[in-house]
């Protein structure tokens, strides 16, 4: 399966959970900046429609200091939208990867953050084609088939 790894823009997560950006205009910017971000990388890449994919979402760092991975979950989640919605008139920024950004068309783990000694804080956002699962439940009869005892 074919995989590709988007660098991300920024240093640290650009959407918090604890708030910190003085008002909810503020913060909906900075979601819609970063569901932006997602869909002009994927266009840039050249990353095609996939029926089913994992995104996954790391963080690298260079120190040991404390931190929270529950709350890089805020930044995947935009970062989700722009890559499974397709372009509208209100977001032409969004790049339609997979149908929907449901668990049967795009995988999302928890993000990750890796420490590498001294390494300068950076943010990828890992993109693996997935095989397209088959419709789950019974198999249905065939006509003339029978199950034997």
């Amino acid at each position: 399966m074919r995989e590709w790894v988007l660098e991300l823009p920024w240093a640290t997560p650009p959407v918090k959970p604890n708030g910190g950006y003085g008002n909810r205009y503020a913060h909906a910017t900075k979601v819609a900046d970063t569901r932006k971000v997602a869909g002009l990388l994927a266009k840039a890449a050249g990353i095609p429609f996939l029926g089913r994919c994992e995104v996954l979402l790391t963080w690298h760092v260079g120190d040991q200091i404390k931190r929270d991975v529950d709350n890089l979950a805020w930044t995947l989640k935009p970062l989700c939208d722009g890559l499974a919605h397709a372009p509208s008139k209100r977001k032409p920024f969004d790049y339609q990867l997979v149908p929907d950004d449901t668990p049967e068309h795009m995988v999302k783990p928890m993000p990750t953050i890796v420490f590498v000694k001294g390494q300068r804080k950076r943010m990828t956002l890992t993109i693996r084609e997935l095989p397209v699962s088959l419709p789950s439940g019974p198999v249905p009869e065939q006509s003339g088939a029978t199950l034997g005892k």
